[in-house]
């Protein structure tokens, strides 16, 4: 008797711990759904730090060196084409 007892008891106490880790669980669920939401709505702004502006200087900078590029070779390419019209 004293058996039972203590077995549902535990299964009582066991139950209870998994109910409450999963409250705990769908509750940072849903805030991290709704902090998203906030986001993708544009309501929360994130502070710029250091590797945030170095990230976009790092673009930019890709970005003028790949108009460079191609600028280069739109200008080799006109050079060619004149000599064939030249010719």
């Amino acid at each position: 008797m004293a058996g039972t007892i203590f077995t549902i008891l535990f299964t009582i106490i066991i139950a209870a711990l998994c109910i409450w880790a999963l409250y705990y669980v769908i509750r940072a669920a849903v805030r991290a759904g709704i902090i998203d939401a906030y986001e993708q709505m544009g309501k929360v702004r994130t502070p710029v730090t250091k590797d945030d502006r170095l990230q976009a200087e790092r673009e930019a900078l890709q970005e003028e060196r790949v108009r460079a590029i191609v600028a280069d070779e739109q200008r080799k390419q006109a050079v060619k084409e004149a000599r064939k019209a030249d010719k």
